[in-house]
């Protein structure tokens, strides 16, 4: 029992130290001016080798143990083997060696603690963010800076105006899912504060928004009514459940079939988005497999290109880039998620998904594991534990 015990601490601990420096190395690379500096670009390729080296040391060690799991559960079994077809799909369209790296988190997070999952890529971002903003203040690397309608928009080192709040919503997010009902009026006027001062140095909407409404609904929730609104209640337990199949059919009906009224309003809400994402069906199309596509975005001296086509949408690219298998996939990985979470009462993890799914309607980040942990949850749909405590 002491043995087992040992090799599992040892695991979890190779895993969680190579996902905070792949998280820390990987954004800092491919995210902000650091990519810059010489040495940075070795040391992202030396990155994603050390990850593969490193998730396999892990597995080796519990190979034993995987292999008496799988033989006797085999509906997990089947949802790791599309899991593997669809990030080989998603390596091909996309980032080949660094979507492979992804596809290891995921499958190696499995026998990994949630909040321990939460608190390493939480600890992750937050300091890619304050060695960003640093080095920007202190001249190390560029800040890029856009005109706005009141002033100025900064980067703050990182390689867009818009990459910074970004990066700090889901630094957010993933904050509260880690504390749960933990969190303290202190962290969460902290997080407030630090919300209001990226959207006064980006100027960047739509997180600053939606970051207000999540640390609103923990304020009510968790600290002044101390009720589960979405757990407690039918209705809203369901749309959680079904969250991202609603999100996507929302997505596919403004571009579609809603109004010239209704379609201008939310493009214009949206800053164009919609319209985008419905010029890359129309350019693109979506195909079984997905297509690899190269976007026209901004031009060498950072201005947006004329022929501009970018797509922002989170669930556009899924269908557009990854193609129909992916996106089968995905879509019932996630909502299974989404029911988990609701099977083992996690309020709080449900508001904060719902808010990055509002937020994946319209912009490309809810998978993307720099940014977003929401990919490693898929891993909860094969947890090789068979109590509660891992959660």
């Amino acid at each position: 029992m002491t043995i087992v015990m040992s090799n599992r601490i040892i695991s979890e601990k190779i895993y969680l130290i190579t996902l905070f420096i792949w998280v820390v190395v990987a954004s800092l690379v491919t995210t902000t001016y650091f990519i810059r500096l010489e040495g940075f670009l070795s040391l992202y390729r030396i990155l994603l080798y050390f990850t593969i080296a490193m998730i396999l040391i892990k597995e080796l060690m519990n190979l034993p143990k995987t292999l008496y799991y799988f033989i006797f559960h085999w509906k997990q079994l089947l949802i790791v083997m599309g899991l593997f077809i669809a990030m080989f799909i998603v390596a091909k369209n996309r980032d080949g060696l660094l979507d492979t790296n992804v596809l290891l988190l995921v499958f190696s997070a499995r026998d990994i603690d949630f909040r321990k999952l939460l608190g390493t890529f939480s600890a992750a971002t937050f300091l890619v963010l304050c060695l960003t903003i640093y080095a920007s203040q202190q001249g190390i690397i560029a800040n890029m800076f856009m005109n706005a309608d009141s002033g100025y928009r900064f980067s703050l080192g990182f390689n867009y105006v818009s990459f910074a709040s970004q990066r700090l919503f889901f630094a957010l997010c993933t904050y509260l899912m880690f504390r749960g009902k933990r969190v303290s009026y202190l962290e969460l006027s902290a997080l407030l504060l630090a919300t209001i001062y990226m959207y006064r140095q980006t100027s960047t909407t739509s997180p600053f928004y939606l970051s207000i409404l999540i640390l609103t609904y923990a304020l009510f929730s968790i600290k002044i009514f101390k009720k589960e609104f979405i757990i407690e209640n039918f209705w809203l337990s369901k749309i959680a459940t079904y969250a991202f199949i609603i999100a996507l059919m929302l997505t596919l009906y403004f571009c579609f079939y809603s109004s010239g009224d209704v379609f201008r309003l939310v493009d214009q809400f949206t800053h164009n988005r919609l319209r985008l994402s419905v010029e890359g069906f129309q350019n693109f199309g979506v195909l079984l497999f997905g297509q690899r596509i190269s976007f026209s975005t901004l031009d060498i001296f950072g201005n947006f290109t004329s022929n501009y086509n970018f797509i922002d949408s989170s669930f556009v690219q899924l269908l557009v880039i990854d193609g129909l298998v992916v996106s089968g996939f995905m879509l019932f990985a996630l909502t299974n998620v989404m029911r988990y979470f609701v099977s083992i009462r996690k309020d709080i993890v449900l508001a904060c998904l719902g808010i990055m799914i509002i937020h994946g309607m319209f912009d490309p980040q809810m998978l993307v594991l720099r940014y977003s942990p929401l990919i490693l949850f898929i891993s909860r749909l094969f947890i090789m534990n068979s109590d509660n405590e891992i959660e």
